[in-house]
């Protein structure tokens, strides 16, 4: 089984018992609570643990090993239903205006990944995913033998069932998206700021995302601001795709370009030691979108561990290697019919860039330099100053 190995170091205090002997079994320790000492906060390792004396004695190790192991991920959208319509959003109000339908429900969904045989890392989005019925319900199962990751807005009530039901070591993030202007339109930073604060004391591995629009960027310090009385800070997200007739990233000036790095590297300071006990980087690894303010990769072409170590699951089970098109196609989860396929391929679609920083092979040399050269001509060609410059000697011919 393939596994992910990531270094870490003690984080949370917590209490354990003094004088509980030579007793092995770990979790009748902590269960007593006395002695402070350091534990991994998602994973519940302790550091250094013998025995001496009838006392527990710790030792801080500076480096520990955690291993995460999962077969595979999946890019779960479970509905296509949302409470929000931001600008931005990849789907239309229509779509994210549907009426909800539950195409299995908790149990079901639990029974069709546990009969793969594989432990799965299942990436939950929608739409909003926490409006799905019986949301909480849904984690609690799936977590018994997989580990989760979700997108959110935190508007709903799910949220703190969730907190209170699923076990934090079983989950590899949190994405709550602030959306802050469809939030100011709605009055609904409160229940945002409740619900994030919920998820952060129970332990549960959060961070705060914000789809850099220009009005984001243009009012930093303000952003950071609505999140500060819970001590997470925004992180940038990158806009990708057409917003107000213009496609993204690559029509952000060059003050915007410059104000998003700032931002960004300003948040990642912020969530470092997040990132220092997380056993993987987040699938949605915003904490890099500041690489890419000028333009995403090119995949195509590319070997890929799709279909193999990564997967696009739809809200009816339908399973894709990655983009939904027919030579994608490998079965339904919930009819039992998925077959993962065996080894890489190469790229020939398109996805989510996140999943493909992940899966998709380096470039070669060549086709680095191939992507490189034409990016830099594209750009001469469509630069201010060329044009100035062909113009007038056009009018001298």
């Amino acid at each position: 089984m393939p596994g992910k190995t990531a270094r870490s170091t003690p984080s949370t205090t917590v209490c354990v018992a003094r004088g509980a002997g030579s007793r092995p079994h770990l979790t009748s320790v902590l269960q007593e609570g006395r002695k402070r000492v350091n534990i991994h906060v998602r994973s519940g390792a302790i550091w250094g643990i013998r025995f001496k004396n009838s006392n527990i004695i710790f030792i801080n190790l500076r480096h520990a090993e955690l291993l995460v192991r999962y077969d595979i991920e999946a890019d779960w959208q479970l509905l296509n239903t949302c409470n929000y319509r931001c600008a931005y959003c990849f789907f239309p109000p229509a779509v994210l205006g549907e009426k909800l339908t539950v195409h299995g429900e908790p149990e079901a969904w639990r029974r069709a990944f546990d009969r793969t045989g594989l432990t799965w890392l299942l990436h939950i989005t929608g739409g909003e995913p926490t409006v799905y019925p019986r949301f909480a319900e849904l984690c609690q199962l799936l977590t018994a033998k997989h580990y989760i990751s979700f997108n959110s807005n935190l508007t709903q009530p799910s949220i703190v069932e969730v907190a209170k039901r699923v076990d934090p070591s079983r989950i590899n993030f949190i994405n709550a998206g602030l959306h802050a202007e469809e939030r100011q339109r709605r009055k609904g930073l409160t229940k945002f700021l409740e619900h994030a604060a919920c998820l952060k004391e129970r332990g549960f591995p959060i961070f705060i995302s914000i789809v850099a629009t220009s009005d984001v960027l243009s009012r930093v310090d303000e952003i950071i601001a609505l999140t500060e009385p819970i001590g997470l800070t925004p992180i940038p997200k990158l806009m990708r795709g057409p917003y107000k007739s213009r496609i993204y990233p690559e029509s952000y000036t060059v003050k915007e370009r410059s104000t998003f790095i700032e931002f960004g590297t300003r948040a990642r300071e912020s969530y470092r030691p997040l990132l220092r006990v997380l056993s993987e980087r987040p699938s949605i690894d915003v904490f890099g979108d500041e690489n890419y303010v000028d333009g995403t990769p090119e995949f195509r072409g590319r070997k890929c561990s799709a279909g193999e170590k990564f997967v696009s699951l739809r809200p009816d089970g339908q399973v894709y290697r990655c983009e939904e098109k027919q030579s994608n196609y490998l079965g339904n989860i919930l009819d039992g019919s998925f077959q993962p396929r065996t080894g890489k391929s190469r790229c020939d679609s398109n996805y989510c860039f996140y999943f493909c920083l992940k899966y998709a092979d380096a470039p070669s040399f060549s086709a680095a330099l191939i992507r490189d050269t034409t990016k830099l001509s594209r750009t001469i060609r469509g630069s201010a100053a060329l044009r100035k410059i062909s113009s007038a000697v056009s009018t001298r011919l």
